[in-house]
């Protein structure tokens, strides 16, 4: 399994990286799947689309929430 930093998966999805590290403290993302190793947060690769979709259901990004079946 291939894991990213927060600041790798802000940049992929063009977002802040205290956004992301906001919705895994709110529990807005599971941050089981997530682990802090090392001092580092860890998400995996697969888990990038579930992050995705959560920003767009909050306002937060551009794009079609598929999980609520409406565009942003």
């Amino acid at each position: 399994m291939e894991f990213l930093s927060v600041s790798e998966v802000a940049r992929q999805l063009r977002t802040k990286p205290k956004t992301i590290s906001d919705l895994l403290y709110q529990r807005e993302l599971r941050d089981d799947l997530c682990p802090i190793v090392g001092g580092r947060r860890l998400i995996p690769r697969s888990y990038l689309h579930v992050i995705r979709q959560v920003l767009i259901g909050r306002g937060l990004l551009e794009g079609k929430d598929e999980l609520a079946g409406r565009q942003t």
